[in-house]
């Protein structure tokens, strides 16, 4: 059976996700993957999404077992997976849709009746509608008239995780991964490292690096900051095995692939109860949570949590829950089978 993925290339979690499923997937399946954004130009952009409106418009009409596997978020991403979603249906062929999308939620509200009902359309007319947590399923069927009349699947994300050496860290090094823009929270983060003049910072990330290198020096804490740029596996797995803390304030998530590699590998976690994390990370068993936004309380919480006599036995906590509900050999089983059901 061929796997027909199309969905963004652009560095970043989605990406993780998809690459991540390529290389688990059961054998008995041929995983194709077709590259439909990358992000940043927006010529390439429109090329891309008319290769893969092609791609889906030739594979569907070839002869042979095919299902398409649409990873979506928002905005674009939407009308590039409801028009492929169409194509694909006209010609018979089975179609998941995936959500990733961390402002799916800002994305629908902001959009005019007309929008918000072809997105719950594109909901109900997917073989399967897939996101990542219980708490993103309740949001969904919240938007919806008839939730029974769609087939969503909870379906979260796992992660791949580089061996690393058994570490408790540097005291008082904390990490930082992920893109460099306010919905992950590292402005609020470098504005409560003022406040926290022991901590040192490792991040790691695209995105805005110019702006962030001038709120670095902004905020008076260049001797703080450590900037890695973009990370491979392997070099993610030794700052995750070198720092005590991941601290992720993020405003909108989905389930954070970089929160579930902490957990797998051991590190403590903090971040906010965005998306689905709050599934995950639980204050006092899990890990620590804190409002978006409120600098204040990161600033505390961050301390309290270099000092917790606890934090190993939160993050042991952490990496049995993942073991238990997150991991590849749990997560890769459920989607092999709605492949075949």
């Amino acid at each position: 059976m061929d796997i027909i993925v199309l969905g963004t290339g652009q560095n970043g979690g989605i990406d993780a996700v998809i690459k991540n499923l390529n290389i688990n997937l059961n054998q008995q399946f041929r995983y194709r993957r077709f590259i439909s954004h990358k992000g940043g130009n927006k010529l390439l952009d429109l090329w891309l999404a008319c290769w893969g409106l092609w791609i889906v418009f030739w594979l569907s009409l070839l002869p042979g077992d095919r299902i398409f596997h649409l990873h979506m978020s928002y905005k674009g991403s939407f009308w590039r997976k409801r028009l492929y979603l169409k194509v694909a249906h006209f010609f018979g062929r089975k179609v998941l849709v995936h959500l990733h999308g961390s402002e799916f939620k800002k994305f629908y509200l902001a959009s005019n009746d007309v929008v918000q009902q072809k997105i719950r359309d594109l909901i109900y007319t997917a073989d399967a509608f897939i996101v990542l947590s219980d708490t993103w399923r309740e949001y969904i069927e919240s938007i919806l008239e008839s939730p029974q009349e769609a087939n969503l699947i909870v379906l979260p994300n796992f992660a791949v995780v580089a061996p690393h050496p058994e570490s408790e860290g540097q005291k008082n090094h904390v990490l930082f991964l992920g893109a460099l823009i306010d919905r992950k929270g590292i402005f609020d983060l470098l504005t409560a490292l003022q406040d926290l003049p022991e901590v040192v910072l490792h991040v790691g990330g695209g995105g805005d690096v110019a702006r962030f290198q001038q709120a670095v020096t902004d905020c008076g804490v260049e001797k703080q900051v450590v900037f890695h740029g973009w990370v491979d596996s392997e070099k993610k797995a030794q700052l995750m095995a070198g720092t005590q803390l991941l601290v992720l304030p993020s405003y909108n998530e989905g389930l954070p692939v970089v929160i579930l590699e902490a957990m797998a590998s051991g590190l403590p976690v903090l971040s906010t109860p965005v998306g689905g994390i709050p599934e995950v990370i639980v204050p006092g068993q899990t890990g620590y949570l804190v409002e978006p936004g409120n600098v204040e309380q990161l600033t505390e919480i961050m301390r309290q949590a270099l000092n917790d006599k606890s934090l190993s036995a939160m993050a042991d906590n952490a990496r049995k829950l993942y073991q238990k509900d997150y991991d590849v050999s749990v997560v890769m089983p459920r989607l092999e089978k709605l492949y075949v059901s």
